[in-house]
């Protein structure tokens, strides 16, 4: 039963498992650079375009920030670019989150639809910080997720 238990989830990890980009590797890094700092003007969005614009990333501003993924079917790594838009996550305690539109980068995967994004201008913030959110408690809204691309 044990080994049984073992294959399955081997089985499904496996396909999901992938190495994190080089690319994406050089966004946490900025992100690890800047931490505690303000970025840009301190808007959100300074944060993704310097970081992009830093590693060497190829995108359109305002918000093509390069190959977006399916959700369903394709892993999100570090270093990927979140966009939020009119999202509203009510969580089982109570407390909520609202990103009427907000871009951060995803640091770090906890989960399925659940990361620790690193961000700006967030809570009164304008300097780069790191939240906790779980996109499984989503009530209302959308968000895409970006893979950034170097050609």
């Amino acid at each position: 039963m044990k080994s049984t238990l073992i294959f399955l989830i081997a089985l499904f990890v496996w396909p999901h498992a992938q190495e994190t980009p080089e690319i994406n590797k050089k966004i946490i890094s900025f992100c690890d650079k800047h931490m505690g700092k303000k970025v840009g003007k301190g808007e959100c969005w300074d944060l993704a375009a310097e970081a992009l614009n830093s590693s060497g990333a190829k995108w359109t501003p305002p918000y093509e920030f390069g190959k977006e993924l399916n959700n369903d079917k394709d892993a999100v790594l570090p270093g990927d670019i979140i966009q939020f838009e009119k999202v509203k996550l009510v969580y089982p305690d109570g407390s909520w989150k609202e990103f009427p539109q907000h871009t951060a980068i995803v640091y770090k995967v906890i989960g399925k639809n659940h990361y620790t994004i690193a961000e700006q201008n967030s809570n009164r913030k304008r300097f780069v910080i790191l939240s906790d959110v779980d996109l499984n408690h989503l009530k209302k809204g959308r968000f895409s997720i970006f893979r950034p691309q170097t050609n």
